[in-house]
């Protein structure tokens, strides 16, 4: 390696048109990276991209158009999923675990050059506790099927890496907001002239992780030796209450939207309400309010990163008053203010 970066090394990474993708890539085309990007679709790709990284059309749905994305790379960093809050699980399936599958297949032959794989899971995992969990906690299905196909994905890896002699880490991100983010993005509409649900006052952990600094903990689990085969929860060391981030993101926004508070399980007793019918009669649309979002609001999202500081990882290099000043900017250029 030359230095403590990726300066010209050849690394792939999907998803690469997506949130956290693009910041990934933004980050190793700084630091002069020969950077494979896979794309479902091309026209997403940023201007100041073309020319600059190498473009592999394909889907991992469709084990073919992977061949040419998994040749010639030494780093894999794995950013595409399946991120719908409300969706078939046939759809999370194919994408979070069989779409991996794919992925994994593809890099099979190459596997002796590949230095390590790094994969984005979600704190979902851990089933929406409420208490925080670190590592050392059984993940358990949360039921749903983001945070289903993605524990399934995750036992999936360890399987095949260990078969196929593949390096890699997991990284469990929290709730993960900044610019570009549709998570910040959506709340911020409802802040700004909407209607917002907080949940039993909004006293639990937000789980709130700045993008720069995931960014930050996935270049260092590719170099980082201790962090091979190891899995690390990812979140920013400040914690933050809902009630906190939502109040600083409509005062940022100068948002004039309703914020309306409910008790968990009148929360959760509306929502499971609200779905039955759309499970019912398959709606795709989704619903005003269905019982992932009540979980999220309502459950800690603050799980330990204590783990992932102790192996040297740098944590919350950009500080929250920081991130959430760029989040409310993005937003405000976003929607036109």
């Amino acid at each position: 390696m030359n230095g403590q970066n990726y300066d010209g090394q050849p690394v792939l990474v999907t998803g690469g048109t997506g949130f956290i993708g693009g910041h990934l890539v933004a980050r190793l085309l700084q630091q002069g990276a020969r950077v494979k990007v896979l794309v479902r679709d091309t026209a997403r790709l940023p201007a100041a991209w073309r020319g600059r990284v190498q473009v592999c059309q394909g889907d991992l749905t469709r084990p073919d158009s992977l061949i040419e994305a998994a040749r010639e790379v030494r780093w894999v960093f794995h950013c595409a999923a399946n991120v719908q809050t409300w969706g078939r699980r046939q759809d999370y399936e194919a994408v979070n675990v069989e779409g991996l599958r794919n992925l994994l297949h593809a890099l099979a032959p190459h596997a002796g050059r590949i230095e390590r794989l790094v994969h984005v899971s979600t704190v979902d995992v851990y089933g929406f506790p409420k208490t925080p969990c670190d590592e050392g906690c059984a993940p358990r299905m949360p039921g749903f099927g983001y945070g289903d196909s993605k524990l399934r994905g995750e036992l999936l890896l360890r399987e095949l890496a260990l078969m196929l002699h593949l390096p890699y880490t997991i990284l469990r991100p929290a709730n993960v907001m900044g610019p570009g983010s549709p998570f910040t993005l959506r709340v911020g509409r409802e802040l700004q002239n909407g209607l917002m649900l907080r949940v039993s006052g909004g006293q639990v952990d937000a789980g709130f992780l700045y993008v720069d600094n995931l960014i930050d903990a996935l270049l260092w689990a590719g170099l980082a030796p201790q962090a091979k085969n190891e899995v690390f929860n990812v979140n920013d060391p400040q914690p933050i209450t809902w009630r906190q981030f939502l109040g600083d993101l409509r005062t940022s926004i100068d948002g004039r939207g309703w914020i309306i508070d409910l008790p968990y399980p009148v929360a959760a007793a509306a929502a499971t309400a609200l779905v039955l019918p759309y499970r019912l009669l398959g709606i795709r649309q989704e619903p005003l309010l269905h019982p992932l979002i009540v979980k999220i609001f309502g459950r800690t999202c603050g799980h330990s990163a204590a783990k992932l500081a102790a192996a040297g990882c740098p944590l919350g290099r950009i500080a929250y008053r920081q991130g959430m000043a760029e989040s409310a900017r993005w937003f405000q250029e976003a929607c036109g203010k």
